[in-house]
């Protein structure tokens, strides 16, 4: 399984029960990433309204994604499901913002970036997006 997340310097991903921040270029860099769908909670699936053909929403995504799925998410927590995660994309907003929600995976223990790309989106000047994949593997 591969992970799409949000993060913000701090790794905060929600504040207050809503997401920090979007960008339109986010979105559809994911979208050219995967050529299958994308898998994603309700909660996240509003934001891809436009394209909803292009995901499946499902709110017990890890229990019901297959192994080789890519999955979008924002609120829920993955360090219960990390034995199931091959890699993870991330895109950092190179921001700070409020938080009191944030990734509870350490990216510097058990991952390693294995690719890097920075480009410009539609409300952030520099997003960098890096694909992390399990150490040894």
């Amino acid at each position: 399984m591969t992970i799409f997340i949000c993060i913000d310097d701090n790794n905060g991903m929600l504040f207050n029960h809503r997401r920090q921040s979007r960008d339109e270029a986010v979105l559809k860099d994911m979208l050219a990433a995967v050529e299958g769908k994308i898998w994603m909670n309700t909660y996240s699936s509003k934001l891809f309204g436009t394209v909803s053909d292009k995901v499946i929403v499902e709110d017990d995504l890890f229990e019901c994604a297959p192994e080789d799925s890519y999955c979008f998410v924002e609120n829920i927590p993955l360090k219960t499901y990390e034995d199931k995660i091959e890699a993870i994309i991330v895109y950092y907003w190179n921001r700070i913002y409020p938080a009191d929600t944030y990734l509870d995976l350490d990216l510097k223990l058990d991952w390693e970036a294995a690719d890097t790309k920075e480009f410009g989106g539609t409300s952030h000047e520099k997003i960098t997006r890096k694909t992390y994949k399990r150490k040894n593997q």
